[in-house]
């Protein structure tokens, strides 16, 4: 099974290595860091687990392409990784419906422990830094707001406010980073859309990729996401829950693109 698996990731070149490292880890981290956003008093700590799975899940799959990818793992990441998988198995297990000390003190480690793990993998690169961590927290949030709606099935009670709150940060999220997009595109990127050009992929690929980047990861996600406010407001949570899945595959899409442009070319968009 091993070879098989070293097979795989031989077959990766290393830009798509990258994004699929990227994908997790932001994924992980984002569903890890906005787990606070809703109480374990209101929602049981049945969604806390739930969320939690998909945290160990990103992180083991993280792990495994960090493990197969050459030159392979540092010994911070190693300890970076070990950290991890341990607290949030603990937690699942031991969590209860109301928050303690104790677990508010591990999830503060893990928080930490995360972060450390991110500045090392990009090497403490300034902007590769705060190109995930703002990936991180748009990403995170799209998919910790649409696994909420569904608990509304199991919760039915549960107040529509935790997933305002939720759109609340999704659009600090996406302000902070379309400010920083723009930036990058009337400076830097200006180049790579200058008619004729040969850089990156070429002119036509290049506006391809941009335009998709910013119609598909910025456009559809904000103008979906009033939807979902609207439709929040109105206590339909089950129709504002198929609305963010429309969000957040829109989101994932403009993400990974926006990986592929900055792994490739350096463009943090």
């Amino acid at each position: 099974m091993i070879f098989i698996a070293r097979y795989i990731v031989w077959l990766m070149n290393s830009t798509t290595q990258i994004i699929i490292h990227f994908f997790l880890l932001s994924l992980s981290f984002g569903t890890q860091l906005l787990s606070p956003v809703v109480s374990t008093k209101l929602t049981g700590v049945g969604f806390y687990k739930l969320g939690t799975s998909i945290v160990l899940a990103s992180l083991v799959m993280a792990l495994g392409v960090d493990y197969f990818m050459i030159p392979g793992l540092g010994s911070v990441e190693i300890w970076c990784y070990g950290i991890l998988i341990a607290t949030n198995s603990l937690t699942y297990i031991f969590h209860k419906d109301e928050k303690s000390w104790l677990m508010w003190a591990i999830y503060i480690l893990q928080v930490i422990t995360f972060s450390v793990l991110a500045f090392h993998t990009f090497a403490f690169d300034p902007i590769w830094i705060m190109f995930f961590f703002m990936s991180m927290v748009l990403l995170g949030i799209s998919n910790f707001a649409m696994i909420l709606g569904h608990y509304y099935l199991v919760v039915p009670k549960l107040s529509e406010e935790p997933l305002i709150y939720c759109l609340y940060i999704f659009w600090t999220a996406f302000f902070l980073k379309i400010i920083s997009s723009l930036a990058v595109i009337f400076s830097i990127g200006a180049p790579y859309l200058a008619e004729g050009t040969t850089l990156g992929d070429g002119y036509m690929y290049n506006w391809l990729f941009v335009s998709m980047r910013y119609l598909w990861g910025y456009v559809a996600p904000v103008i979906l996401s009033f939807f979902t406010f609207k439709l929040c407001k109105l206590r339909s949570t089950q129709s504002a829950t198929g609305v963010l899945y429309i969000v957040e595959f829109f989101v994932i899409v403009g993400e990974l693109i926006s990986v592929y442009l900055m792994a490739k070319h350096g463009l943090p968009l």
